[in-house]
């Protein structure tokens, strides 16, 4: 065992900040947003605002939304200047993976009509159609230097029209029950769907949930439409946009988002999935305090978090991405904290930050993180991490400092969910990019932990107090013969160590350590599904003491996936032709009891809201509860720390998984990316950010050309290629790993114009057409070619364990 602290201090970053030594307290405000927003003026809509970044973010905003370039490529963009006025622009193009500028230059003129500014990008023939660019415009106020950032495709499959009508109308028609009635085609409406919360809405909802059930509910000012995909047949359009109620004449107000998954038919467009979530403003209603309940209105658990203070005497919560403190005793007392919430919808709507609450301490004083995209104050346009603390009893804000981060939001977000830690001595530990790093909040100084990690090799505890890694300096996740676990309140680290084996960080079961022991003999074995397996699962408790090895004679454990207090694997065992055969699918189960949070946050149903989330709260009888906002905001303490820091370099092929308009995190083969997605019509792109797996962008019927000699060009590349690998570059060629991928799902790959290679008994077969009831099987040879059912097919490869492998040209 080591401290942390006292090893640390051997590595430094560099960090800047300002002198503390201010003799008077210095306040400032959180002033209102004031840099310039640029947007497209298309198809009768105004669509895609880009906000401003003041970091240049390379390709890290590279998803946020896509631009359909007119057919002369000259696009213009209008400009809500607010208080900066636009002096002058240029432009670059580059491709996704930012290795080849294409061209670069100036905006000739900015146009000023009255109160509209406009650009036009004057884009020369370089770039190629069907093939998509990221777009930067850099805008010059003379007090600062701007950067906006937009995917942009030249196509002659410009649909969009038809499809944001579709997306725009369907949105819009839910506010009247008449209009709705044409809606009724799209809907695929169930029993299983909840219709009896307005928190989440999708298409198996009924009619009547979906048109906001009996709340009378209204559209409230203007809606957003950023076009968040394209590629000629496939698009996800995202639409965000307030409503409101009244109910005895209190209004409340709804912060909502709709994101579209649609496909584009000559005959028709199909919304292949529609997901809507709404979450209420907390708004200091006369009844939210009631019954031991503080009602936060209708929400979903991922906007919501709570931690109550050892004494219960105070409760911090964020709702919807508003920070507050509620006070318990005599006089109940709730006070906004803190909220990047502005007069101007369109910001208020920009949602790419959140809230962390660190702690909540017993004297009233909350420490908590905002993280993402600042909208709003001295920090606007910034990406990054900024440290705050509430002094309760100044009922003062406290800035601490700020850490930027040219990084997307939810990359960032990604980061602080898997660690950000802020123990009692006010030391804070949090993972980025691979380190685990530390900063003592009283002096600023940053030390280092470990670097070099992939995440894959890194796990925190559901508290977040304990961490463990393996060793970074090994050559990939299989061959570590060490784990690090740490105990960050205490200092404590410790090294579980193997001499005759490898073991690999699983996962954490609240506060309790799972790892998986690799034999050496088997360090080199991979599964089809590209994994190597495990012979023995241990848990061990907070001191690393072993409290449960699980291992079968014969059998090895792959696919392993730690889901809070479930653990859930494969088993599998040696067969004769020295590979593995599948036995059968296993789920461990703790019986360890739920978090604090789970125990104070719950459900209820208020007439016609229907069900809405509340905190478990005191009773306080007939008394009322007293509402106001944090009354000082200080900078005195403000200062940037610089994190000098390198990625760690991924030891292998990862793949990132999006949907609904949103990151859904990194995995380390399709499958897991894919499963990830598949519900909500998601897609996976690969480390160049190309596309390869799309789950909406699939025709109905499919027939490979010249099938014969693409099978001959097939079995060529496969003579060359390691089938077990999960993603490989041959020639111009890509082959992937689609193993544990449902047939339906795969046969995506036949639209790019190779037959899918399809395992049967262990001997390759061909899937080279389909349609809606049928498959056609070919030989390995070519020849010989088989008509199957779907239902049929199906069946007979998940009897296989879905082993294919797709090319990409």
């Amino acid at each position: 065992m080591s401290g942390i602290f006292i090893a640390a201090l051997l590595v430094y970053f560099f960090i800047s900040f300002k002198s503390m030594e201010h003799a008077i307290e210095v306040y400032s405000t959180l002033d209102e947003s004031k840099l310039p927003v640029l947007y497209v003026e298309t198809n009768g809509y105004i669509i895609n605002p880009m906000h401003a970044y003041i970091q240049d973010m390379g390709n890290k905003a590279v998803r946020d939304m896509i631009t359909i370039l007119p057919e002369d490529r000259q696009l213009k963009l209008n400009i809500w200047e607010y208080d900066h006025t636009a002096i002058s622009a240029k432009y670059e193009i580059r491709s996704l993976n930012l290795e080849q500028l294409i061209e670069k230059g100036d905006i000739k003129s900015i146009d000023k009509d009255g109160n509209n500014t406009s650009i036009i990008v004057p884009i020369q023939n370089l770039i190629k159609k069907d093939q998509q660019y990221l777009l930067k415009v850099i805008l010059d106020t003379g007090e600062k230097t701007l950067n906006y950032y937009t995917r942009i495709l030249w196509t002659d499959k410009d649909h969009t029209k038809e499809l944001e009508d579709i997306a725009i109308g369907f949105t819009l028609c839910t506010f009247d029950k008449n209009e709705a009635k044409n809606l009724s085609t799209y809907l695929e409406s169930n029993n299983i769907a909840d219709n009896n919360t307005l928190a989440h809405i999708d298409l198996h909802n009924s009619f009547n949930q979906i048109t906001w059930s009996d709340t009378d509910m209204k559209l409230s000012g203007q809606y957003y439409v950023t076009l968040k995909e394209y590629d000629g047949l496939m698009s996800e359009i995202q639409i965000q946009y307030e409503s409101e109620m009244e109910d005895e004449g209190e209004k409340t107000v709804f912060d909502n988002e709709d994101n579209y998954v649609l496909r584009y038919d000559p005959s028709r467009i199909y919304i292949m999935d529609f997901d809507r979530k709404t979450h209420e403003v907390y708004n200091k209603k006369s009844d939210s305090a009631k019954n031991k309940k503080l009602i936060l209105g209708i929400g979903n658990d991922e906007d919501i978090s709570v931690v109550t203070s050892e004494n219960k005497d105070y409760i911090a919560f964020k709702s919807n991405k508003d920070l507050w403190i509620y006070e318990q005793g005599k006089n109940p007392k709730a006070t906004e904290i803190f909220t990047l919430r502005t007069n101007d919808s369109l910001r208020q709507n920009y949602d790419k930050h959140d809230i962390k609450i660190l702690s909540m301490e017993e004297n009233g004083n909350v420490n908590f993180l905002l993280y993402g995209y600042i909208n709003r104050g001295q920090h606007e346009g910034k990406t990054g991490i900024v440290y705050y603390t509430y002094d309760y009893a100044k009922e003062t804000v406290i800035e601490n400092f700020i850490i930027p981060l040219a990084e997307s939001y939810e990359v960032i977000k990604n980061n602080v969910n898997r660690l950000a830690y802020l123990t009692k001595d006010k030391r804070l530990y949090m993972y980025y990019k691979g380190n685990i790093f530390g900063i003592d909040t009283n002096s600023f100084e940053v030390f280092m932990v470990e670097s070099g990690l992939n995440d894959i090799e890194f796990a925190s505890s559901e508290s977040q107090r304990y961490v463990a890694y393996q060793d970074p300096k090994e050559e990939d996740i299989y061959h570590s013969r060490k784990i690090t676990h740490i105990d960050l309140e205490n200092n404590i680290k410790i090294d579980i160590l193997k001499n005759d084996s490898y073991i690999r960080v699983l996962g954490f079961n609240q506060d309790d350590l799972i790892y998986g022991e690799i034999d050496e003999g088997n360090a080199e074995s991979f599964t089809y599904d590209s994994d190597i397996p495990v012979s023995a699962i241990h848990i061990t408790d907070a001191e690393t003491n072993e409290k449960t090895e699980y291992k079968k004679e014969g059998l090895y454990f792959t696919n392993i996936f730690v889901d809070g207090i479930r653990i859930k694997f494969d088993e599998i065992e040696n067969s004769v032709n020295g590979n593995y055969r599948f036995v059968k699918s296993e789920t461990i189960i703790s019986n360890k009891n739920t978090n604090e949070e789970s125990e104070v946050l719950g459900t209820t149903n208020s007439g016609k809201y229907g069900k809405v989330k509340y905190i478990e709260i005191n009773d306080i009888g007939a008394k009322e509860v007293k509402y106001q906002t944090a009354k000082n905001y200080s900078i005195e303490r403000a200062s940037n720390i610089e994190l000098n820091i390198s990625e760690a370099s991924e030891k292998n092929h990862v793949f990132y998984a999006y949907s609904l308009g949103h990151y859904r995190g990194k995995e380390r083969t399709l499958r897991d990316a894919y499963r990830k997605v598949h519900d909500d019509y998601g897609y996976v792109i690969n480390e160049d950010g190309d596309i390869i797996w799309n789950r909406a962008d699939k025709s109905a019927i499919v027939k490979i050309n010249k099938a014969s000699d693409k099978i001959t060009e097939i079995s060529q590349l496969l003579a060359n290629a390691n089938v077990k690998e999960a993603i490989q570059k041959i020639d111009e060629y890509t082959v992937l790993n689609a193993t544990g991928m449902d047939m339906i799902s795969a046969l995506y790959y036949l639209n790019k114009g190779y037959p899918l290679i399809a395992y049967k008994n262990d001997e390759i077969n061909y899937i080279t057409a389909y349609d809606q009831r049928n498959i056609t099987l070919t030989d390995i040879n070519g020849n010989s070619q088989t008509v199957m059912g779907r239902d049929d097919a199906e069946k007979l490869f998940e009897s296989n364990r879905n082993r294919f492998i797709a090319i990409l040209p």
